[in-house]
C-alpha cells in the first residue's frame, strides 16, 4: 500500500471516530446538532475512503433514525450494499427507511431478502415482526 492510500484511510478513520462520538453525544443529550455534527463527519469520512461500506450504514442508519432522512438513508444503504452485498445489516435498515417513505412494496422484499440471508442476528426477530406487519396490512 502507498503512503497516500494510507494516509486517507488514516484520516476517514480520524473522521469516523469522531462521527461516532457525537453520534454518542446526540444519544445521551438528544441534541439533534450532536447528530448533524456526526453526519457531517461520516460524509468527511466518505470524502476521504469512499469504498467504506460500513460508512455508509452508519450514515444511513443515522439519517433514518435520528434524523428523520429517510430518502437519504436510502441513497446510502444501497451505496452500502453496492460496496459489500453481504452487509445484511443495510438491507434490513433499508427496509425500514422505505418503510418510513411508505415505500411498503420496497421494504417487504428488503426485509424478505434480510430473512432469507441471516440464519441469527438481533435484528432478525424484528424484520419478522416487521414484514408481518407489513403483509397483515396488505390483506385489509
Amino acid at each position: 500500500m502507498n503512503v497516500s492510500a494510507w494516509l486517507r484511510r488514516i484520516v476517514a478513520a480520524w473522521y469516523h471516530l469522531w462521527a461516532m462520538a457525537y453520534h454518542y453525544r446526540g444519544n445521551v443529550t438528544g441534541k439533534l446538532s450532536e447528530y448533524q455534527h456526526a453526519e457531517a463527519n461520516l460524509s468527511q469520512a466518505l470524502l476521504w475512503n469512499p469504498n467504506r461500506a460500513a460508512f455508509y450504514l452508519e450514515r444511513g442508519i443515522l439519517r433514518w433514525r435520528e434524523l428523520n432522512r429517510p430518502q437519504d438513508a436510502v441513497k446510502d444503504l444501497t451505496l452500502a450494499l453496492t460496496l459489500d452485498p453481504a452487509l445484511h445489516e443495510a438491507r434490513f435498515n433499508r427496509g425500514v427507511a422505505y418503510q418510513q417513505m411508505q415505500a411498503y412494496d420496497l421494504a417487504r422484499a428488503d426485509f424478505r431478502a434480510y430473512l432469507s440471508a441471516v440464519a441469527a442476528s438481533p435484528w432478525r426477530e424484528y424484520a419478522a415482526r416487521y414484514l408481518a406487519e407489513l403483509e397483515s396490512a396488505t390483506r385489509r
